[in-house]
């Protein structure tokens, strides 16, 4: 009877072991972890899942301590990704976050010197010491400037009475506008910012009109602001009070402590870093600007940034230049990222079944650039066999918003784990995890836009059509983005004639009026028009020459990329008219941004823009995404400015890597699905906060405020977020070890300011 019981009871034990995979735990065996000591995987889920591992190499350490398992509770937990930041050595950790302390620091000074001035005027105005009050802000709310509408980062000022507010940049306009000057002040010792360290002084030039908007709205001879009248939106109160968002000082102690970190902690500067030799295989020229050391790009492999590590990136990232990493992914992966099966996938990962076959969506038709509605399995087929409207132009559609960014991560995840082993920088870059995205530090609950990744499907053709062609205009974003080309189609387009059938089969003297006819046919229902061929139609004198001359210009432009490219690069399939690229894509340098809008400005009635939008869109032609650039404008913008984009074509499997602020446009040479995410390094902070500025300027019933990165706010998460992490790195004993020859004076900086964060508590409570 006691041998039973041993067995009835050992045989309990057995039965109550769960499989981490398959969650069973009627299993015959399970292989445990001896280094988790809490894992087991069972023989039917590791024959299944991880049949070329060894059983005792999995009894070593599990596929989850590995980062290799694909259950749905690791994925959905990022523990692969988590696993690729645990394997980066902790002395790169320290140089990542002091280089992210580095780029935030100027911008949380400059929030602090503004909150000090205020704070200041406020004592004044009372005459006496405040306690300011903080207002109530939900985790899943943003608390906007009603005047400016951009969110507000801390201090603010806000009405009693109707609950008006406005955040310190207007208030300083404002006051501006109203001839009231208010003392500067810099910190608690008196301290001032210098605008030398950033490009703060140069953006806090940019200030919002007053007088033109509200004439009758003017701050007090004090410096104090009433609440503007009725007819401004306010109650005409008599004046606004300074209220905060966060915990009080808690800016003032962040800067201390960064200033502390950054001052005592120099273990990075990637202007050291070892630069790229001229002769590299690795440099690809994609421009000829006469007098430049940037018209080569660096074109990496996916397996030179494995290897080599992301010093090289980072160097020429700092530059403001894109980086192309080829050989991403090859071609085993391709039939698993057409359409049909990313709708499928999206089926079987979506927390409701979508049964619907005939579900709508909607789409961006770019003949006239309207919405349309139409249903998911037609667009499908579409993007294979082609559409075509009823008057005989192709159709190119664009899908918009299909599948959303929620959708696309848990498709991802779920179904294509082998992005998140592939992908290069994921570690870095991730929307939630990447070590170097300042953006990642918000707060999981914080409202970001977008931030998860997401894919494109696009309708597209090689010969490029006169009219209607399937293209991203011309635009920058706030973000640095990466787009990679999952996949591609190519479609026959029937019936159609595209440019050069139009030069072939008409004389001189008519390709001008066929143009013009087709241009008349859909003047109409057009909207902006993005891609014409040739100067303003009203140039009577040069319209004819210059068409043929574009053709000329165009054939010689190509021919000698894809002779430089085939030259440097060594690799015929990347080579310039390549039929497997997928898309052509132009990125203009951060510099050329006042030469080229000032291009599109002088030019603009050349688009032939409706009356209503040129005086709206003149003066914001990048923010507003409504022009594209065609070889006679570009021919024409290095004529006049000498501005000359990187122009090159993006294969299968390649990955294009844009820095933010640089402007770009892109024309599908395929139908494709792209796969694009954003993120933010350290060394894109300060153009983020110019660009920043730059939306706060704009009409408030413009687009880019609803997309406007909080800059101000991912700064001071970030710094707190980063002084955290180095204070881990520092003080673990676990980890010491790993670091060897630590920088002595980071670690008593870090151990003498962890012993000050505890005595204060710096919190946001």
């Amino acid at each position: 009877m006691v041998a039973d019981d041993s067995e009835d009871s050992s045989e309990e034990v057995f039965v109550g072991q769960t499989c981490h995979q398959c969650r069973r735990n009627d299993r015959e065996r399970v292989t445990s972890c001896l280094k988790c000591e809490k894992r087991g995987y069972c023989d039917s889920c590791i024959s299944s899942w991880y049949s070329n591992t060894p059983l005792e190499e999995i009894e070593k350490a599990c596929p989850a301590c590995r980062g290799s398992c694909n259950c749905k509770a690791c994925l959905r937990g990022d523990n692969m990704i988590k696993v690729r930041i645990r394997e980066i050595p902790v002395l790169d950790k320290l140089q990542y976050h002091y280089c992210l302390l580095s780029s935030v620091l100027p911008v949380i000074k400059k929030i602090h010197q503004e909150q000090c001035s205020e704070v200041e005027l406020e004592r004044k105005l009372r005459r006496t010491e405040i306690d300011l009050f903080r207002a109530k802000v939900n985790a899943d709310e943003q608390m906007c400037c009603n005047f400016c509408r951009i969110p507000i980062v801390d201090y603010h000022r806000h009405c009693p009475n109707c609950s008006y507010d406005l955040c310190l940049r207007c208030c300083q306009d404002l006051r501006g506008a109203s001839s009231v000057g208010v003392e500067d002040i810099g910190n608690e010792t008196g301290e001032r910012t210098p605008d030398k360290e950033t490009s703060m002084g140069q953006v806090s030039k940019l200030k919002l009109n007053f007088l033109d908007k509200f004439s009758g709205w003017k701050a007090n001879s004090d410096g104090s602001i009433p609440c503007p009248p009725k007819e401004y939106g306010g109650c005409g109160h008599h004046s606004l009070n300074l209220n905060r968002i966060f915990k009080m000082n808690w800016v003032a102690k962040l800067v201390k402590n960064v200033e502390e970190m950054v001052s005592g902690c120099k273990v990075y500067d990637v202007e050291s870093s070892e630069k790229t030799e001229l002769n590299d295989p690795r440099l690809c020229q994609f421009a000829d600007r006469e007098g430049s050391d940037d018209n080569l790009l660096y074109c990496p492999s996916s397996h030179d940034i494995k290897a080599e590590g992301i010093a090289d990136f980072r160097n020429h990232w700092s530059k403001g230049e894109p980086v192309i990493v080829k050989e991403v992914f090859d071609s085993s992966s391709i039939s698993s990222w057409d359409p049909m099966a990313i709708w499928r996938g999206i089926q079987e990962t979506a927390d409701e079944k979508i049964k619907d076959e005939a579900r709508m969506v909607k789409a961006i038709d770019c003949l006239d650039w309207s919405e349309v509605d139409i249903e998911l399995d037609q667009f499908i087929k579409g993007y294979t066999e082609g559409r075509t409207h009823e008057n005989g132009p192709p159709e190119m559609l664009k899908l918009k918003d299909w599948p959303s960014p929620g959708a696309s991560e848990e498709f991802l995840m779920f179904q294509r784990p082998e992005f998140i082993s592939k992908l290069p920088l994921l570690e870095y870059i991730h929307s939630r995890l990447g070590l170097l995205n300042v953006a990642a530090k918000l707060p999981h609950y914080s409202l970001q836009n977008d931030a998860g990744p997401k894919i494109y499907l696009s309708y597209g053709t090689y010969e490029e059509l006169d009219r209607g062609n399937s293209v991203t205009n011309l635009h920058f974003k706030m973000r640095d983005m990466v787009y990679l080309l999952m996949h591609t189609c190519e479609v026959k387009v029937n019936g159609q004639r595209t440019k050069k059938d139009i030069l072939k089969s008409n004389g001189e003297s008519e390709v001008d009026e066929s143009l013009r006819d087709y241009e008349t046919r859909s003047d109409e229902k057009r909207l902006p028009d993005l891609s014409i061929d040739g100067p303003d139609m009203d140039d009577e004198s040069e319209s004819t020459s210059d068409v043929h001359e574009d053709q000329e210009t165009e054939t010689t432009m190509i021919a000698e990329k894809s002779a430089d490219f085939e030259q440097l690069n060594g690799d015929s399939r990347d080579v310039i008219g390549n039929p497997k690229a997928g898309a052509c894509w132009d990125v203009f340098r951060r510099q050329d941004v006042p030469k080229l809008t000032e291009y599109l400005q002088k030019h603009w009635r050349d688009f032939r823009k409706p009356e209503s939008a040129v005086s709206d869109s003149v003066m914001r032609p990048l923010y507003d995404e409504v022009v594209y650039l065609n070889e006679h404008h570009k021919r024409k913008l290095r004529q006049e400015f000498g501005v000359v984009p990187w122009s090159f074509e993006q294969n299968l499997g390649q990955a294009v890597f844009l820095p933010a602020g640089c402007p770009f446009q892109v024309r599908n040479l395929q139908s494709n699905v792209q796969l694009g995410l954003d993120f933010l390094f350290p060394e894109s902070v300060g153009e983020a906060v110019r660009l920043a500025e730059d939306i706060r300027c704009l009409p408030n019933d413009h687009d880019g405020k609803l997309q406007i990165l909080e800059v101000g706010k991912i700064s001071l998460y970030a710094a707190s977020s980063a002084i955290k992490e180095v204070q881990k790195l520092v003080l673990d004993p676990k980890l010491g070890a790993e670091l060897g020859f630590e920088d002595p004076n980071l670690t008593a900086a870090v151990s003498e300011n962890l012993e000050v964060v505890k005595r204060s508590q710096i919190t946001c409570a």
